[in-house]
């Protein structure tokens, strides 16, 4: 699967667009140019009421690329936020 953008590029936090997984598959996601200190991509799940549970981490300096892979029976629904960056970073997925 080639790249696609999640997130335009910009230097405001931002949340991408809700996406599923079916159980066992999985997504990476990565920022160019690279997160610098403090920058962060993080991870949310969604919950069945419509809330959103913070996973945690996903990328930041020291770990540049995160997988999401969805585990359990079925389709799990999840969500990826970029902190405040700069220089102004686009976050894709594969």
């Amino acid at each position: 699967m080639a790249s696609a953008i999640y997130i335009a590029s910009g230097i405001t936090a931002a949340t991408g667009a809700d996406f599923p997984l079916d159980a066992g598959s999985s997504r990476l996601f990565y920022c160019k140019p690279a997160l610098g200190s403090n920058e962060a991509l993080t991870l949310d799940i969604k919950n069945v009421d419509g809330t959103y549970t913070q996973v945690g981490t996903l990328a930041n300096s020291s770990n540049q690329a995160g997988t999401v892979t969805a585990t359990g029976a079925g389709t799990s629904t999840f969500r990826v936020s970029r902190s405040t960056v700069s220089p102004a970073k686009t976050v894709y997925f594969d």
